[in-house]
């Protein structure tokens, strides 16, 4: 599936069956899939640390995320409120938030991006080194640290 497909089935599936999805671990789950699916991860990596990048990154998105779906009710209304001197009717507040909470789960192909991008410069600082590369600790770099040491007499 695409980015945007794959976008779309997780703000639907959000906003549907919040807050559930969020007390269940699904939403955790569903930003897992969606990176772990549109990511590219650098040829030397092993499937451990491709996990634990994923693991790491989606875990700090969906708490944003949770954060943002709770805000959302308040900055709504609020934003109703003062543009129309009254609150808006339920239903109406409901499908305004929903539309909000699945603005926000779209805000996470900025993620992608933002992480493709780190993952690119990981691949590109590391390529053709070993994974325990000390490259600083190799003879030419000896050699050029010791010109600027004195020789005591």
């Amino acid at each position: 599936m695409s980015l945007d497909d794959d976008l779309e089935k997780l703000a639907d599936a959000a906003v549907t069956d919040w807050p559930e999805i969020a007390f269940s671990g699904q939403l955790d789950a569903a930003i897992r899939d969606l990176y772990r699916s549109h990511l590219l991860f650098p040829q030397s990596w092993s499937q451990e640390e491709c996990d634990e990048f994923v693991a790491d990154n989606a875990d700090q998105d969906a708490t944003r995320l949770t954060s943002r779906f709770d805000d959302l009710i308040d900055i709504v209304t609020d934003r109703y409120g003062r543009q129309h001197g009254f609150l808006p009717h339920h239903d109406d507040a409901a499908a305004m938030i929903a539309a909000e909470r699945k603005d926000a789960v779209y805000e996470l192909e900025g993620n992608i991006e933002a992480l493709s991008d780190e993952l690119t410069k990981i691949a590109t600082h590391t390529a053709g080194r070993a994974v325990a590369s000390m490259t600083g600790c190799s003879p030419a770099s000896r050699r050029s640290q010791s010109k600027t040491r004195r020789r005591s007499r």
